[in-house]
């Protein structure tokens, strides 16, 4: 039987989908897209808007930056970069 944690869900999945977090997962895509290269090199930053139970974006390499990520591993190079 799965354990009660005593935690609100409703207003666990409410933060998780409000506007700020959504904004501030956005934010953090884009700084990784611009530490790895920017869109001008093919890293898009996109928001997963049908993900419904949390915010989510997604960073992907595309032609010239996907070939230089293979090689150099930029977005996890980024990643850690952007990390506070």
């Amino acid at each position: 039987m799965a354990k009660k944690n005593g935690r609100n869900s409703g207003f666990v999945k409410q933060v998780l989908n409000s506007k700020a977090v959504q904004d501030l997962v956005l934010a953090k895509a884009k700084e990784v897209a611009r530490a790895a290269g920017g869109e001008s090199m093919g890293f898009k930053v996109t928001d997963l808007v049908l993900e419904d139970t949390r915010s989510a974006a997604s960073v992907m390499a595309l032609g010239h930056a996907a070939n230089h990520n293979r090689k150099h591993h930029s977005l996890i190079r980024a990643m850690d970069a952007a990390r506070d």
